[in-house]
C-alpha cells in the first residue's frame, strides 16, 4: 500500500520536471536578449521599413511627416533613449489646457514651452531592451497622439 504514494509522487516529479525542461528550452525573448541601444542606420531602416518620410538633421535626429505634421526624432544617451517631439509656435495654450491633456492621455506628456507655445513629446527608453516591433509601435502610438492633440487644441 506504501507504492501507491511513491508512485504518485514519481509521477508528480516527472511532470515538474517536463514542464520545467519545456519552460527553459522555449522561453521568450527577455531583455537581455534584446538591443538597449539602437544606431542611426538601424533607426533610418525602421523609419524607411514603415513607409515614413523623413531628412536627416544630424547622426542623431531626424525630421519626419507624420500626418503632414513635422515631428523631431531625436536619439540620446549613446543611442540607448530616443524622444519625439512636436512644437506649435502659432498656437498660444495655458496651463489647464495642458494639465487636461495630460490627465487625459498616456504615453506623451504635453506642456507649453516658454513662449506659452503648446508641445507633446514621447519618449522611449531602450534600457530594458527594444526591437524594431517596440519602435514602431511607440512610433504608431505617437502618430495617433499627435493627430488628437492637434484636435485637442483646436477645441
Amino acid at each position: 500500500m506504501q507504492c501507491f504514494p511513491v508512485r504518485r509522487s514519481l509521477g508528480s516529479i516527472a511532470a515538474a520536471s517536463a514542464l520545467v525542461l519545456m519552460a527553459i528550452t522555449t522561453r521568450p525573448a527577455v531583455a537581455q536578449d534584446l538591443p538597449t541601444s539602437v544606431s542611426s542606420k538601424h533607426m533610418e531602416s525602421i523609419l524607411g521599413n514603415m513607409g515614413i518620410d523623413f531628412e536627416k538633421k544630424n547622426d542623431t535626429a531626424w525630421r519626419l511627416d507624420l500626418n503632414g505634421k513635422k515631428v523631431l526624432l531625436i536619439m540620446g544617451n549613446d543611442n540607448t533613449d530616443a524622444q519625439l517631439y512636436i512644437g506649435f509656435g502659432d498656437t498660444k495654450v495655458g496651463t489647464s489646457k495642458m494639465n487636461l491633456w495630460n490627465k487625459e492621455h498616456r504615453f506623451s506628456r504635453a506642456y507649453a514651452d516658454d513662449d506659452g507655445n503648446p508641445v507633446l513629446e514621447s519618449d522611449l527608453d531602450f534600457a530594458g531592451g527594444t526591437n524594431d516591433d517596440i519602435i514602431e509601435a511607440w512610433i504608431k502610438l505617437y502618430k495617433a497622439q499627435v493627430t488628437s492633440y492637434v484636435k485637442f487644441l483646436s477645441d
